[in-house]
Parts: C-alpha cells; sequence; structure tokens
C-alpha cells in the first residue's frame, strides 16, 4: 500500500475514526485500531466500537493498493501533529506503516486486517433525507438531556421514531427532557421506524456533521444509517423499551410566563455561585410582576436578586437545579421563551414563542430539599418524573 492525501483530508478523517474506535478494551482488541483500505478510487478508513462503525472515503493519490490497521487514537495524533499544508504520504511495509509528511516520519506497528471485526449488515426498509442543518439541530437539541450515566441502559439514547411523515427525537433522564420534530415529506419504504440512538454515536455525529448539504437515513429493523458528504455512520438501536414521556409531559398549564431567556440566564449564572453543593439549588419566586432569586451556601454565602416579568398570577415558588435550567435555555435558538407552568409540584415546559416543534421540560426540587436559608415558603413540594 502506498498512498499520498493532504494533511486537512486525513485529519476529518482520523477525527471520525479515533472517536468513534472502542479504547476501553472491553470488546474486542482489533476495534480500538483503523482500518485502513486503499484502492484505484481512494482511500477508506473505517472504526467500530462493536455497537457503531463509521466508514470515511477520502480522495487520495493511490499508487499501490492495499489493507492494513493500525491503532486509531494514535493516528488521530500523528495526523494532528502533522503541518497542516502538507501532502501526507501513507506507506505499508511487512508489519509497519509508514506515515511521513515533509521532513516528519512515523513508523507505526500494523496488526492484520482479518482481525478488525466484521460488522453484521441488515436490509433497510425505510428510507429518508434530512437537511445536515436539521439533523444537527435535532440531535444537539436532545442529546444535553441524557443522563451521564444510569442503569436504565434505554436512557443511555435519543428515542428516534418516524411515523406520519414526522421525524421526532426525544431524551430524558427523569429529571429534564428534551423533544423536538420536523417534517418529513418524502419516505421510501414503510414510512414506520423506532430507534434508540446511542450516545456514543450521536456525539460522534455532531463532531463531524455540517451545516451544509443533505443526510441520507435509512432504518433497518435493529439498524440506523446515515451518510453525508464523505462520511457514513452505521448504529445499533439500544435493545428495550423507551419509557411512554408524553405521560409525564403535563396538558394545561394555567401559567404561562414569558422570559428574555438571555436576561433570566444572567439571573441564573448569578444565583449559580452560592448554590448548594447537593441540588445546585437556587430559588425562584413569582409575584407582583418579577422573579426573584435565592441560593445559599453554607461555606459561601447568599444570593438575592430579581428580574421584571410579565407576571399577574398568584405568587409561586420553584426550585431548580441552576446548571439544567441553564443547558435547556441555551439550547432554544430565540430568546423569547415561554414558561408553561402547571403547579408547583408538575414539570415546567419551556418552549419558544413561535416554535411549537420543541419543547424542554424539567423538573422542579422538592422545596423540603433546598437550604431553608434559601426558601421563604413550602407551601407544596416538587418531585421527580
Amino acid at each position: 500500500m502506498l498512498l499520498h492525501v493532504s494533511q486537512k483530508e486525513l485529519e476529518v478523517a482520523a477525527s471520525a475514526v479515533s472517536g468513534l474506535a472502542d479504547k476501553s478494551g472491553s470488546t474486542h482488541a482489533a476495534a480500538a485500531n483503523v482500518l485502513i483500505e486503499a484502492t484505484e478510487r481512494g482511500v477508506q478508513f473505517r472504526a467500530t466500537d462493536m455497537e457503531s462503525m463509521v466508514t470515511v472515503n477520502t480522495e487520495a493519490r493511490v499508487e499501490k493498493p492495499g489493507i492494513t490497521t493500525i491503532p486509531a487514537e494514535a493516528f488521530r495524533d500523528i495526523v494532528k501533529s502533522l503541518p497542516p499544508s502538507g501532502e501526507v504520504t501513507i506507506e505499508l511495509h511487512t508489519g509497519k506503516v509508514r506515515i511521513s509528511c515533509e521532513t516528519n516520519e512515523f513508523l507505526i506497528v500494523t496488526t492484520p486486517p482479518d482481525d478488525f471485526p466484521i460488522w453484521q449488515m441488515e436490509t433497510g426498509n425505510c428510507k429518508f433525507q434530512i437537511s445536515q442543518k436539521m439533523l444537527r439541530t435535532m440531535i444537539d437539541s436532545t442529546v444535553y438531556a441524557l443522563p451521564a450515566k444510569d442503569h436504565r441502559r434505554v436512557l443511555m439514547g435519543i428515542y428516534v421514531e418516524l411515523s406520519d411523515n414526522t421525524l421526532r427525537m426525544t431524551a430524558t433522564d427523569g429529571k429534564k427532557l428534551s423533544r423536538i420534530f420536523t417534517s418529513i415529506p418524502e419516505i421510501e419504504g414503510s414510512g414506520e421506524a423506532t430507534l434508540i440512538l446511542p450516545r456514543k454515536l450521536a456525539d460522534n455525529i455532531l463532531k463531524t456533521i455540517g451545516s451544509e448539504g443533505p443526510v441520507e437515513v435509512e432504518f433497518s429493523d435493529r439498524q440506523i444509517t446515515l451518510r453525508f458528504a464523505n462520511i457514513t455512520y452505521k448504529g445499533m438501536g439500544i435493545e428495550g423499551k423507551y419509557p411512554d414521556c408524553d405521560q409525564v409531559i403535563p396538558k394545561e398549564f394555567p401559567i404561562v410566563i414569558m422570559l428574555n431567556r438571555d436576561v433570566f440566564l444572567q439571573a441564573v449564572r448569578r444565583a449559580g455561585v452560592t448554590s448548594d453543593e447537593r441540588n445546585r439549588s437556587i430559588v425562584l419566586n413569582f409575584d407582583n410582576n418579577k422573579v426573584e432569586f435565592h441560593s445559599y451556601h453554607h461555606d459561601l454565602g447568599a444570593f438575592d436578586g430579581s428580574i421584571p416579568v410579565e407576571y399577574p398570577h398568584e405568587r409561586i415558588e420553584l426550585a431548580f437545579n441552576h446548571t439544567f435550567l441553564i443547558d435547556t435555555l441555551s439550547k432554544f435558538p430565540s430568546p423569547d421563551v415561554r414558561l408553561l407552568i402547571k403547579n408547583q409540584r408538575s414539570p415546567v415546559v419551556f418552549r419558544n414563542q413561535e416554535d411549537d416543534q420543541r419543547l424542554a421540560l424539567l423538573m422542579p426540587i422538592k422545596l423540603s430539599d433546598v437550604p431553608k436559608a434559601a426558601v421563604s415558603s413550602t407551601d407544596e413540594d416538587g418531585g421527580e418524573a
């Protein structure tokens, strides 16, 4: 194998494959490697963590076809360290790959390509196109609501649903929830599909997807395939039944409050400085056309502040994890946000003023779990979804 490729193009490929390669060593040792295959058409890079796979097709001047594997993480670090305007030469010798650029040369030990894991392909039964920009928005708007870890494995992915020419994504950790949907006018095949997209795959898609051009999405019974530009992702859906999130989203809201997201977030961040360690809680008192912010930390001190809002209703007091509140509001594209409240114990819902295609839900913290110095009344308690 002997090929030449630009460092810029190679860095894109190396970043994509290293992000998905399995570095844990818990499944298949060769899954920590990147498969490099050079043909007359160019060079292909492939990596897998046994649950997902990425393939990157890159233009190259191939003098001699060939195939090998090398450690994915080392490959990324090598390519990133090379001069950005240079041409990289990759040459396979017996048991080693020479990667050189200008006056720099690496000699890396290879492993047999036959050891690289084989991906079991499924026949697709549903296919459609969506813009890269919209898919990026949908994943980015939901992935933040996933838990860092959870014994309920189904919650460790984004629930993707295709039905009635609508694509919907939902993510929740039981404390926060995000949902977004968009219309899909043309669908080939059944038109109905559901799959839980693993977080690792979602994170890696966000790192590589652009804002222009289409994405071809294909569902099979257990897999999803996404093709855009020169990159193809394939993923196994997480097995299990996703919870019925419709049951936890309130349907009626006696209280609707219009917020300027940016002004509101500034106050949230100020209150967060002295939030308690356990729940990171801040208390919000809505009353008399203003919202008061309170927080207390036994070692640091306290915060009290307020901003004006249009609020003609009876006084209500709510407590939130301030980092959850920041994460939730930061995902809305418009600063005009509606805060929808059923009562003090129910989840609150956030929506943009003129966008019914997305919502975010956040559970209040029980006021009894908040430092007393930050709470002025405890008429009712919050809970968990």
